[in-house]
């Protein structure tokens, strides 16, 4: 694949990026496998195929699987109100800004459901979304770690964000938010673990994902990639990382892997939940996930740049109109990214799945990801 080897050398040759790793593989070959520039430009460290990157929102489809893995046990329906596992989410309230600036609380119409969670359609704010709802979380969380001079626990944490204000009536519209850290929090109730005993015992360590985690112990805290400010000079982010357990794990964005790690990760999902012998989900439960869940009018608000030509499923973009995204790829390809860079795609069509894993701040993801699937897809 000499046209990605092209297309991500000159990415980091142009000072785009820092760096990346990347793994593609398709008819269960590595077709293309490369890392390429810094993981410390400082140090003139190089990204290797064992460099640990904090993969922020790819965390969620992992947290995605887990749950369902109790959905295929029976534990719950899609359409169960979630106040049936944290009691928070029970009698909701909208936070309506009215034009004189001032904000309403109103009574929700009806209790957000698992499904809504799944779908990122739950109306549960991101404490930095531009919402009067937003703005209350962020205030109330910020209270919470000044009382207590820490963040609470998984769920508690979210069983607190159940009882604040939602942004919209649940179902009413497409908005990324907080949804699936609370499926993560459902995990732990239902299961008894915590959300990372959980992952490890059930995903992580089937799979041979041994460096993927809600931490990176202290030895190995040098190989974790730095993330840069990719607009102002490639200024290094000065971040640290946990070393052991967190308080709160977030089942969203907390997640550390590596190239090989996720890449074992999408090639399951690639195969109906199955590697190696080893089945983690079930056939028609990867199905569900990967079907386009949204109505017409939830899909108007589903409307980043990144998300053109795509619907959503369950937790994930699903390729409908690759004409409409300017993308030379497949109907049917599905995966998801994060806020630093990353992306994944699982593309059954082809056979293939790929992972990049960069260090961006921000992201400017359309920047770079249509780039890479041109070149992907124009090599097959």
């Amino acid at each position: 694949m000499k046209l990605v080897q092209n297309t991500l050398s000159r990415f980091v040759a142009e000072g785009q990026i820092a760096g990346c790793a990347v793994r593609i593989m398709k008819d269960d070959e590595v077709r293309f496998e490369g890392c390429f520039g810094y993981a410390e430009i400082e140090k003139k460290k190089r990204i290797s195929d064992d460099t640990i990157f904090p993969i922020a929102s790819m965390s969620k489809v992992i947290t995605v699987a887990g749950i369902m893995q109790l959905y295929e046990q029976g534990l719950f329906k899609l359409w169960d109100p979630v106040s049936e596992f944290l009691p928070g989410f029970r009698s909701p309230k909208i936070a309506v800004e009215k034009a004189d600036g001032e904000v309403e609380l109103v009574p929700a119409k009806g209790e957000v459901t698992m499904r809504q969670l799944f779908t990122m359609t739950s109306g549960v704010p991101y404490p930095g979304n531009d919402t009067a709802a937003a703005r209350i979380a962020a205030k109330k969380i910020e209270e919470y770690r000044k009382a207590y001079h820490t963040i609470p626990q998984t769920v508690e944490y979210c069983d607190l964000v159940g009882q604040l204000p939602l942004a919209f009536e649940p179902g009413d519209r497409w908005m990324y938010g907080f949804s699936i850290d609370v499926l993560g929090a459902v995990i732990e109730v239902l299961s008894g673990q915590t959300l990372g005993e959980y992952l490890s015992e059930h995903i992580f360590d089937p799979l041979g994902m041994k460096d993927t985690a809600f931490c990176v112990p202290a030895k190995e805290q040098e190989r974790i990639a730095t993330l840069y400010h990719i607009h102002d000079g490639m200024k290094p982010d000065e971040r640290s990382y946990p070393d052991r357990k967190p308080v709160f794990e977030s089942g969203g964005g907390g997640l550390f892997s590596t190239v090989h790690d996720y890449s074992r990760f999408a090639q399951m999902l690639l195969h109906g939940g199955t590697l190696d012998g080893v089945r983690i989900l079930g056939r028609k439960t990867i199905d569900l996930i990967s079907t386009d869940h949204l109505t017409p009018q939830q899909q108007v608000t589903h409307n980043w740049d990144t998300q053109r030509g795509y619907g959503y499923g369950l937790g994930v973009r699903v390729m409908n109109h690759p004409e409409a995204a300017d993308i030379n790829g497949s109907v049917g390809e599905w995966g998801w990214d994060g806020a630093f860079g990353n992306w994944f795609c699982v593309d059954p069509k082809e056979n293939l799945t790929c992972v990049y894993l960069t260090t961006n701040l921000p992201g400017d993801h359309y920047r770079f990801i249509p780039k890479l699937m041109a070149s992907m897809y124009a090599s097959l």
